[in-house]
């Protein structure tokens, strides 16, 4: 079965919405929740700033089997890796199984806006790096192959089964840190990335690739994310590639194009290194540069829900293994009750 997951932005609308749009999701047949993890919203007008965690356990609560993953939590400065190793294990131990967590390199409008030096690409990777493998030790997820980061990994005498963990990094020190409430289950870690080292990455410390890259613009980067996990000693075929289509839905085009003028300033170039954390400049920023057929070329906009099975086709074609609708339509509910209805029992078919 092809994997077909909801989106819900934690940007874009309230939590309450998003309750009520996951327990429909789940009601109509999706199996899984992505969802964003943010302090400022990318738009200022309308936007939101949910934290995340916090609606996490409410959702999962409100909801009987959904299963949720983070897309993504940034792990470089707001975030300390051992504090959100903790915040996980607790989910899972409340939802056992049901808790999944992607990981990034995160953006200037989150980790200025709390007092941060926004750093160039290659240190937010190496602080990326050491958080996941802090994660991974708190959590005492086994590596496959032995560590060969001597740079960036102290393996003490103290890094013990008792689960205690010392980690002397570049960015990251943790000292006899030990989760006492560890989690339930393996719980399953992605990371996003764009550029090649971040796809090795990925590749070498987690178990799948976010992307927001089209089906026509991955096959470079899937091909350098499986070499890098048969590098690893990993047989591709059982990572994850993860897609994230941006969609929007109505029988009127002109409300449905007007509805993802939310999300324009995702369509500003280079906009994940820019050091704009102000959601107003980002949104003035965006309607300077960022022209409407770039915002439609971006997005998928229907006037019928069936015209969507089609793209999402392509996603698989093109490798992914799952997806996550993200859509900024103008009537959520009823774009997800048709989608549901319509499309969703479509792939479920497929094999």
């Amino acid at each position: 079965m092809k994997l077909v997951g909801y989106w819900t932005s934690q940007e874009q609308y309230s939590m309450h919405d998003l309750i009520k749009f996951v327990i429909e999701a789940e009601k109509g047949g999706f199996t899984t929740t992505m969802t964003s993890d943010h302090f400022h919203p990318w738009w200022h007008d309308n936007g939101y700033g949910n934290f995340t965690w916090v609606w996490l356990a409410a959702a999962a609560e409100r909801t009987k089997n959904m299963r949720f993953v983070t897309g993504v939590t940034a792990a470089v400065y707001r975030y300390n890796p051992a504090i959100i190793a903790q915040a996980f294990a607790s989910l899972d131990v409340l939802y056992p199984g049901r808790i999944s967590l992607g990981i990034g390199t995160g953006e200037a409008m989150n980790e200025v806006s709390v007092g941060f030096d926004w750093p160039s690409a290659d240190i937010r990777l190496k602080r990326t790096t050491e958080s996941i493998q802090i994660i991974k030790q708190l959590w005492n997820k086994k590596e496959k192959k032995k560590q060969t980061d001597s740079n960036t990994l102290d393996y003490g005498k103290e890094n013990n089964d008792e689960g205690f963990v010392n980690f002397n990094g570049e960015y990251f020190k943790i000292r006899n840190a030990k989760l006492y409430t560890p989690p339930s289950t393996d719980i399953p870690l992605y990371m996003a990335a764009s550029g090649p080292e971040a796809t090795q990455t990925a590749a070498k410390y987690t178990e799948g690739l976010i992307t927001i890259s089209k089906p026509d613009k991955v096959k470079e980067m899937f091909d350098i994310f499986d070499k890098a996990a048969l590098e690893e000693g990993k047989e591709p075929n059982s990572l994850q590639k993860i897609g994230k289509p941006k969609i929007s839905y109505s029988e009127d085009y002109d409300k449905a194009f007007k509805s993802s003028e939310f999300w324009r300033a995702g369509d500003i170039e280079d906009v994940f290194n820019t050091d704009i954390n102000d959601p107003r400049a980002l949104q003035q920023k965006a309607k300077q540069e960022v022209s409407d057929d770039k915002l439609k070329d971006s997005t998928l906009i229907v006037t019928s829900i069936e015209d969507l099975i089609k793209p999402i086709e392509q996603y698989f074609k093109a490798g992914f293994t799952q997806i996550y609708l993200h859509s900024t339509s103008p009537n959520e509910l009823e774009f997800v009750q048709k989608f549901c209805n319509k499309v969703l029992p479509y792939f479920k078919d497929s094999k």
